[in-house]
């Protein structure tokens, strides 16, 4: 993710500097983004708490432990969390909830993800995120139940499919990532909007909906 962000940043004519370098003049930098690992994650929160920096991160595999320093984090900085920052999934969510207003017959949902063999967490932040907004809409008491099945495969970037099940049918629901560039280019716009925001903790729907 690093290298996809550094390569889409020409394009969005935003310059790379080193967060760590002790050289860095922090006055020049207008965000902080995060795809690491759960270790760097505390490493990097606790930076931007001192240095009182705005953050956008994408790790996942996250425990209580960290989300007790984002509680912190967000009564000083501006801070942003999402598993999955491209629209595709945003959209994703949005017809899911659209199609459980429509129905009420009782339906079995089971989410599948499938990734590269390198990912180390399982299931993926993505499809915890997606079962969460599941069980926190209104129209979730049609969900009789919600099973994870994770595999890990060849370079797979990301596909996540969303199956609904009841006595009238499967209904299903799919996002393929091509390339890592759409969570790359997701990351940045979201970065140039949050370096203006109060402090906080943000959603990716959020900066979407650019209404805050």
């Amino acid at each position: 993710m690093g290298q996809a962000i550094q390569a889409q940043c020409k394009q969005f004519d935003v310059k790379v500097l080193d967060f760590q370098s002790k050289a860095i003049d922090l006055n020049n930098i207008s965000a902080v983004i995060d795809f690491s690992s759960p270790g760097g994650f505390k490493a990097c929160i606790s930076s931007c708490i001192e240095n009182k920096l705005p953050l956008i991160s994408g790790t996942t595999g996250l425990t209580d432990e960290h989300f007790k320093l984002v509680s912190s984090a967000k009564k000083s900085i501006p801070i942003l969390l999402a598993s999955n920052m491209s629209i595709g999934i945003a959209n994703l969510k949005s017809s899911i909830e659209k199609y459980l207003s429509s129905i009420s017959i009782p339906s079995k949902c089971k989410i599948f993800e499938i990734h590269h063999i390198k990912k180390k967490d399982a299931p993926s932040g993505t499809a915890i995120e997606i079962q969460k907004f599941i069980e926190n809409l209104p129209e979730s008491k049609v969900v009789s139940s919600i099973d994870i099945e994770s595999l890990r495969i060849g370079n797979i970037y990301g596909i996540h499919r969303i199956e609904f099940e009841n006595a009238e049918g499967k209904t299903t629901f799919q996002h393929i990532a091509n390339s890592r560039n759409i969570f790359a280019r997701g990351a940045l716009q979201a970065a140039r909007w949050i370096k203006s925001k109060e402090i906080g903790e943000y959603s990716f729907a959020d900066f979407l909906n650019k209404k805050l």
